[in-house]
């Protein structure tokens, strides 16, 4: 008979936790901010170039199953990275213990208002995905707390704006890591309309111009998040029965622009880090979010259709392998600006990164919000080869299989679209009646990736049309090849 071995649990009667200062306001406690954002600090602090907190804050008014695990847990969990450095596997393992707070904004209003009311907050971190910076009219800014994030950063900062008697010293460094362009210039934006509505005066929308900063900023790693499928081994391997383990690949870059100033409230880069501070971030968003987050677009829905689960999985298949090069090379690479050989070297270390074998990436993750991540990632690729007189069958595949996985006909066992609302009606009606081409129409407007008047909504609406024809008439595999022909 073997031998069980029964491990401790991992909280704060099991593990000496530090008491530090919250420092930074973190809006999302999913897995990507978890090994990214909050595993730097961590190794910050470990390297004594930072000695701050993070306090987690669940943004919106749906259960969350991390979160509400971290807080079983008392904000303690793991960090497991692995990876490829100069041709040797690399695994490295850290232990966060830089979370002293996980709040509900809805539900837990209070001590959520303490937090960012303390004098010692400086920084706020955001994810909401690429859904969560919206305008949202009429929002209500005396809610506890407002609906949308927008809303909920500008009651946040007119609450502290009037708590420290409009103290310049009270401002907050905003850092914004969602998958948009200009994440924080654009939340900037909103926030002062909303000021402006709710009409809270001059002076305020004068201290968030000159007191706060936002700060534009680029994330890069890839994180599949908790392994299910390994935990007993790497619980094994930790001593303790973490049950919010988050794996995630070694490779790591976050790019922050904007005022220098955020270098000293987040110096994460003198403990080594791969952080760069910078100006402007938009050459590096460009290449970034059309190299690596495009081909994401593109190989999760296909890989669905394939019957595929993980990254890794549809990246075995050679037809994929190759569908997805002809992509990088014949559509995505000529909408890139940049020196060719850095442009191409990036996109050589995307493919090797594509294909970790230590990596076990699940598709229906990367389907969070497909419809706007195609639009933020792919079309402006669509519409760059149509602006040159040439098409761009493959990102329209892309977009046409997202269309199809999200259908009755095409979704995958027990996966649940979460995508705008309007645009997952509008599938399932356009599939029902089989009026395609006017089904794209209604989501490539009614989502907001282009205006109903653009000139350009037409020969998007065909290109797009077109593919789904060839999905749906001779499946998927058919598709794919005969857009490559």
């Amino acid at each position: 008979m073997s031998d069980f071995i029964v491990l401790a649990p991992l909280d704060a009667t099991t593990v000496s936790k530090p008491d530090l200062p919250v420092t930074i306001l973190q809006f999302g406690g999913g897995k990507f901010l978890r090994a990214f954002t909050d595993q730097m600090v961590q190794a910050a602090n470990d390297a004594g170039v930072m000695h701050d907190g993070v306090a987690i804050v669940h943004p919106t008014d749906v259960p969350d199953r991390p979160t509400s695990a971290l807080r079983e847990q008392d904000g303690l969990y793991h960090v497991v990275l692995e990876g490829v450095r100069d041709g040797r596997p690399v695994r490295e393992v850290t232990r966060v213990e830089c979370v002293q707070a996980i709040v509900r904004a809805h539900g837990e209003f209070e001590h959520y208002r303490r937090l960012y009311l303390s004098p010692d907050l400086r920084v706020i971190v955001s994810n909401t995905t690429e859904a969560g910076i919206v305008w949202v009219q009429g929002d209500d800014l005396e809610a506890r707390p407002p609906a949308s994030f927008p809303a909920k950063v500008a009651a946040l900062l007119h609450d502290r704006y009037e708590h420290f008697g409009g103290d310049p010293a009270a401002g907050l460094a905003i850092v914004c890591c969602e998958l948009i362009e200009d994440n924080a210039t654009t939340l900037r934006r909103y926030v002062l309309r909303h000021a402006a509505d709710a009409g809270l005066g001059d002076g305020f929308a004068s201290w968030v111009r000159t007191a706060c900063t936002f700060h534009d900023s680029l994330v890069d790693r890839i994180v599949p998040g908790f392994p299910r499928a390994e935990i007993e081994a790497i619980q094994a391997e930790l001593g303790f029965a973490d049950q919010d383990v988050v794996v995630g690949e070694l490779y790591a870059q976050w790019v922050i622009g904007g005022d220098p100033a955020i270098r000293d409230l987040l110096p994460l880069d003198r403990a080594g880090l791969p952080v760069q501070f910078m100006a402007d971030v938009t050459p590096y968003r460009t290449t970034k979010v059309r190299i690596l987050n495009g081909q994401h677009s593109a190989l999760a829905p296909l890989g669905l259709l394939l019957g595929c689960s993980t990254v890794r999985e549809v990246m075995a298949r050679p037809d994929v392998a190759a569908w997805l090069q002809r992509l990088l090379d014949t559509e995505i690479l000529p909408s890139v600006d940049g020196p060719p050989d850095e442009v191409r070297a990036f996109a050589s270390r995307i493919t090797e990164r594509l294909g970790n074998p230590f990596l076990s990436h699940a598709l229906t993750d990367i389907m969070l919000n497909a419809v706007s991540k195609w639009g933020a990632r792919s079309l402006p690729v669509l519409l760059e080869a149509q602006a040159r007189g040439e098409k761009a069958p493959l990102t329209a595949l892309a977009f046409a299989a997202t269309l199809a996985v999200q259908g009755e006909q095409g979704t995958p066992p027990g996966f649940a679209p979460r995508d705008d609302a309007g645009a997952l009606t509008a599938v399932r009606e356009g599939f029902s009646s089989g009026d395609l081409r006017n089904m794209v129409r209604r989501i490539v407007v009614g989502a907001g990736l282009l205006p109903a008047g653009d000139a350009r909504l037409g020969a998007v609406v065909a290109e797009v049309g077109d593919q789904l024809d060839a999905l749906v008439t001779g499946g998927v595999e058919a598709a794919m090849n005969a857009s490559v022909a």
